[in-house]
């Protein structure tokens, strides 16, 4: 479990890179509440397709004027993998739960991630699972337990069925992330960004155009989905490439923690949705399945 271990911030972080941190949490954070405005009016498939297609563009005209390599030709089996896994299909998975869901409840769900990395890293990279992944796992089946019954949407089908979607966003993210280490380690973050996100539009193309909206989705929603590509996924990403070149990659992990309370902030601030004991009891829970799978906090020193 060492790739998953997170490592001790530097002694000094530059307020700049806090600065960048906190943004960045904040900027994933609202894509929970930007597909909970979109997804309504387009629908699962075609808010994922506007949102990586939008994104890609944008990357890769960035990564173009820099006069960076999209490598797109040398590496397109592995990112076609991971854009299908890492952008495609989870993005997906999380526009169907945004149209059933509180923007809450799929921000508390992503933090799941982690425990489907640990077990893909073991089976694919032969990393050791420690006690911490298991108790990590107990932890967030009692959380999701906690939030889907107890939680302020009534429990029935269609809420079950987005919990499910959201956990298995969650499985292809742990996927792609370590499919990620051991196939596309070491290439460059603008050009692999751009085509993966590229690359997942190729994908995702096929089912969105048998799946448009019926009518002109209103202003509010085309404002959504263009906030949702610019900014929870271009400068997300970029903003995310920075910090690992300064801070590294597994400092980033933190970020994990941060998610959910901005999902829940920003759908109580700008969509009303309450904020429940039973959320904050799942948060929670689903917190401490984390940091025991990352190894932070009061969980670093255990084997």
């Amino acid at each position: 479990m060492a790739a998953l271990r997170l490592a001790a911030w530097p002694a000094r972080v530059r307020t700049s890179d806090l600065l960048r941190f906190l943004s960045l949490a904040a900027l994933f954070g609202g894509s929970f509440l930007f597909m909970r405005i979109a997804a309504p009016h387009f629908g699962a498939l075609a808010t994922a397709e506007l949102r990586v297609l939008i994104a890609g563009a944008v990357l890769a005209a960035y990564t173009l004027l820099a006069r960076r390599p999209l490598l797109a030709a040398q590496h397109w089996r592995g990112f076609l993998v991971v854009g299908a896994f890492n952008t495609g299909i989870p993005f997906v998975l999380f526009a169907y739960a945004a149209i059933h869901l509180p923007t809450g409840y799929s921000a508390i769900l992503n933090s799941l991630m982690p425990i489907w990395a640990a077990f893909f890293s073991a089976f694919m990279l032969g990393e050791r699972l420690s006690w911490r992944v298991f108790a990590g796992v107990a932890a967030g089946m009692a959380g999701v337990a906690l939030l889907v019954q107890l939680g302020p949407v009534a429990l029935d089908r269609e809420v079950v069925l987005a919990a499910l979607a959201c956990i298995a966003a969650t499985v292809c993210y742990g996927f792609a992330g370590t499919y990620t280490k051991k196939h596309l380690a070491g290439l460059p973050a603008h050009g692999a960004a751009a085509s993966t996100m590229l690359f997942a539009a190729l994908v995702l193309a096929p089912f969105a155009a048998v799946s448009l909206p019926a009518g002109m989705p209103p202003a509010g929603a085309w404002l959504a989905v263009a906030a949702l590509a610019l900014f929870c996924s271009a400068l997300a990403f970029f903003l995310y490439y920075q910090l690992i070149a300064r801070i590294g990659a597994t400092q980033i992990s933190a970020v994990t923690f941060l998610l959910p309370a901005f999902g829940i902030f920003w759908g109580w601030l700008f969509l009303g949705e309450p904020v429940t004991p039973a959320m904050l009891g799942g948060f929670m829970l689903v917190g401490v399945a984390a940091g025991l799978v990352l190894g932070i906090g009061p969980f670093r020193n255990f084997s």
